[in-house]
Parts: structure tokens; C-alpha cells; sequence
């Protein structure tokens, strides 16, 4: 789905206390359901850094539990961030896997980038 010129959006940046940034940003939701599935697909498909998962990883551990699936609220940018770095054989094989084309997957990731360049 591309997002329109016009279309107001928002996104929240923030620094870690190691000297990181970061953002958050909403999707619509057929964009979050397509790089949902794509982030499954390469959390099983693409070897991770010293063997962390990346799911696991990055979970947010809150004291209490505040919903009962609170990771799928989430997507992990920098991992959805490898699939244009993948061959031309590996990206098509993972966008036949979740049922889209790699096209579709590049278009919503370059909307991305388009909407938070001004970093």
C-alpha cells in the first residue's frame, strides 16, 4: 500500500542510554501483516549474530505482563532491513513464501525510509 504525499503521519524517536536512536512508527495494516509474516519467515531463514534470536532478543521484559502476546505488536526494523541486502533469489524466494513479490516488499520498505529520512 503506498502512502499518500499528503497523509499526516507521526513517528516517535527516542536515544538509548548506550547512545543509540531509534524510532517507532505506525503502519497500515496490511504493511505491518506483510512484513509480519516476512519477519517470520527470516527469523527461521537468515543465520543471527552469535546465534541470537532476534525475537528473543530485543522482547521487551516488562515486571507484569501487559497483554498476552506482547511481541507481536512489534516489528524488528533492523531485521526486515537485511531483506534488500539478500540475492535477487533469496528475496524472491521469501516474498513466494508469505505470498507477495519482492517489489511490493521494496516499495513498502523505501516508504519507510521516505517518511523518516529527515533524520
Amino acid at each position: 500500500m503506498r502512502m499518500a504525499v499528503t497523509e499526516r503521519r507521526h513517528a516517535t524517536y527516542f536515544a538509548t542510554l548506550d547512545g543509540g536512536i531509534g524510532y517507532i512508527l505506525p503502519l497500515p495494516e496490511k504493511t505491518y501483516r506483510r512484513f509480519s509474516m516476512l519477519q517470520s519467515k527470516l527469523v527461521t531463514g537468515l543465520p543471527h549474530a552469535a546465534g541470537l534470536n532476534p525475537k528473543g532478543f530485543r522482547m521487551f521484559h516488562a515486571p507484569r505482563q501487559a497483554s498476552a502476546y506482547p511481541q507481536r505488536n512489534m516489528l524488528d526494523g533492523e531485521l526486515l532491513w537485511r531483506y534488500p541486502l539478500l540475492s535477487n533469489k533469496e528475496r524472491c524466494d521469501f516474498a513466494k513464501q508469505i505470498g507477495t513479490s519482492q517489489s511490493l516488499i521494496l516499495d513498502d520498505l523505501m516508504d519507510i525510509e521516505r517518511n523518516t529520512a529527515h533524520l
